[in-house]
């Protein structure tokens, strides 16, 4: 995955440039990445950048004052002319060169002030020797991940944690609290990682290391609270034309470009609207779907493909044998931070490297537009207290947002007594300490805001760094001016759907005469079409039996029978059971559970142990 990686050895050891060669070569995963780096014995500073092939592929670092400034860099901006203007005034017409070259006359200019005017998906690390300090940053959402560890008088840093494991001398010392979130939630909070010590850049955040008195600044350039007022007499139609105004706006300019753009489209209403607001100067535009042949997704994809007139293609996916033929890439991807049932684009990224270079994702839109987290999360968005709210939203987390997962009896169960004593009480404390950071805003805004990072940054994100193994992807729905409209105009012009259907009826109404998958009901915004269209449909299941699989993917079914032996082979390993955290008479019950098919969704329960073990055998073991 690409990205930028480093190290600052506040004692300079000689070490440095044969770890910085450690890190890049652990970073490169596929024969088409490529790798640079510079190391300086001297300063105990080594800088480097990996990508593949796509953005950012010239030689980094880039340097300036002699030698005494470096910078990496790896992302877009959306906003480089205006950037350009900043850096070169009056010049900036006859200045070219690259992106990294460009935040490096930023810096000069504006010291670290400048990061609050980058506008686009980015990773950068710049090293100013006159100052004796490292600045690392990230975009306002974190996409493009970067992982830290402070340990020894230096500081590492990388895309991947692979990066910083290369160092021999950090020590891998498991995270307790992050394996009873994951065991809970599927996912990770705040700024962990499985390894106490290592951890993840946050959103929106500026770190400075000073090797010289070792000492480390995290902070936030940006957050939630710098929203902007909703402007007073501004109403719904205000919101609706504005809405669709900038999201035209943040599609096309991500569809540019001569890289091949496609877009991943299912039968839901995210992809559709991305792959609808592509102006046709930038066609021809690749369309991909998968899954189950007859699921809903392959036939209404292939329906809105027709109607915007995309290249389609569709790459069946009728079993689970791919689980065990492709999850160790996925693992080494991801680093095990999602289960690996949301792998299942995987058979699809080698051909799909064929057709497309740019995914342009539909990533987060039901959220940003919809405010779907609010809906889900039900009583929280009324809780009468703060101690309501984060009751219901542990539950929401636990068994809402992603497939349900265990409860408060099976942890129990779940750990040998020894482990359970040390986490017990550990997940729900963790929520409630990220939930403390967005006390000030009301129940409504705060899940807005939670989902936004907790659903989006450190869950569904990773679904495409995994992709980002093999092509790049833009994030039209994650864009900052469009962002700042949705977060301050009235929650209720978000909810169910009413701003969404309002903005692409507008702007887009030939993608809402094909049904959505969830539901099958025509997103037109006149009413007694859809109503009389839902009827129809209610009809035919009825007296014809004629509907689509609702899911474009079984994953229970395939560990029950493709993907068994694999897990098994894991689960029921002497490894495993002989680790002391888990209890193996509860790893042969809920393995039994889920494959009697007596219970459905126990999936959430089974593959974040599955996964969890696959993390510890590939990066905590070696």
């Amino acid at each position: 995955m690409s990205g930028v990686f480093g190290i600052i050895d506040g004692q300079r050891r000689p070490s440095v440039p044969k770890l910085a060669q450690a890190m890049a070569e652990r970073l490169r995963l596929r024969p088409w990445y490529n790798v640079n780096h510079r190391a300086d014995p001297n300063a105990g500073v080594g800088l480097g950048q990996v990508n593949i092939g796509l953005f950012c592929h010239e030689p980094q670092p880039v340097q300036a004052l002699e030698g005494r400034l470096w910078a990496c860099f790896f992302g877009e901006f959306f906003n480089a002319d205006e950037l350009r203007r900043q850096a070169f005034g009056e010049k900036h017409q006859e200045a070219g060169g690259s992106l990294a070259e460009l935040i490096l006359a930023l810096y000069q200019r504006h010291g670290t002030g400048f990061i609050r005017d980058l506008d686009g998906q980015f990773a950068l690390a710049i090293w100013d020797g006159e100052r004796g300090r490292l600045v690392v940053a990230n975009d306002r959402f974190g996409l493009y991940p970067i992982y830290y560890a402070h340990y020894n008088h230096k500081l590492l840093f990388a895309p991947e944690m692979k990066g910083i494991l290369a160092d021999a001398d950090f020590e891998r010392c498991l995270n307790l609290t992050a394996l009873a979130e994951f065991m809970r939630f599927q996912r990770l909070l705040g700024d962990k990682t499985f390894f106490e010590g290592l951890h993840l850049l946050p959103y929106a955040s500026l770190l400075q290391f000073e090797p010289a008195t070792d000492s480390l600044k995290v902070e936030h350039y940006w957050d939630f609270d710098q929203t902007p007022a909703w402007p007073a007499g501004a109403d719904f139609d205000d919101a609706v034309a504005e809405t669709g105004r900038l999201l035209r706006r943040a599609v096309n300019r991500r569809a540019g470009g001569d890289l091949r753009v496609g877009v991943y489209l299912s039968g839901g209403l995210d992809s559709r609207t991305v792959l609808g607001f592509i102006q046709r100067e930038h066609f021809p535009i690749t369309s991909i779907t998968y899954g189950v042949p007859g699921c809903r997704d392959a036939i209404y994809a292939a329906k809105i493909a027709r109607r915007v007139g995309s290249d389609h293609h569709f790459f069946p996916q009728p079993d689970g044998r791919w689980i065990p033929e492709l999850v160790d890439f996925h693992l080494e991807v991801t680093e095990g931070f999602i289960p690996f049932i949301h792998g299942h684009a995987g058979p699809t990224l080698e051909p799909a490297r064929e057709l497309i270079d740019v995914n342009l994702t539909g990533f987060d839109g039901d959220q940003i537009i919809g405010a779907r987290g609010v809906l889900y999360a039900g009583p929280a968005t009324h809780a009468a207290d703060d101690v309501a709210f984060i009751a219901h939203m542990f539950t929401n987390l636990n068994q809402h947002f992603s497939w349900p997962g265990i409860t408060e009896a099976e942890e129990k169960l779940l750990y040998t007594p020894e482990t359970y004593a040390r986490v017990r009480d550990r997940a729900f404390e963790s929520l409630a300490h990220e939930f403390n950071k967005f006390a000030q805003f009301e129940p409504a805004r705060r899940v807005d805001y939670l989902m936004a990072i907790y659903q989006g940054s450190r869950l569904s994100n990773y679904n495409l760094v995994y992709q980002r193994a093999f092509f790049e992807v833009r994030y039209p729905f994650v864009d900052n001016q469009l962002m700042d409209l949705v977060h301050s105009m009235p929650m209720e012009y978000r909810l169910r759907d009413r701003l969404y259907l309002a903005v692409i009826n507008r702007e887009i109404p030939n993608v809402t005469w094909v049904p959505r998958d969830t539901d099958e009901k025509l997103l037109t915004d006149r009413r007694l079409i859809r109503e009389a269209h839902g009827l129809w449909q209610r009809v035919r299941r009825r007296a014809f039996g004629l509907t689509a699989r609702t899911i474009h993917e079984d994953p229970e079914n395939w560990l029950r029978h493709d993907a068994r032996e694999w897990a098994e082979s894991i689960l029921f390993d002497p490894r495993t059971l002989e680790r002391g955290i888990f209890n193996p008479a509860f790893l042969r019950s809920i393995f039994e559970r889920h494959m009697s098919g007596r219970e459905i969704h126990t999936i959430g329960k089974i593959a974040p142990l599955i996964t969890f073990e696959m993390m510890l055998r590939r990066f905590y073991d070696c």
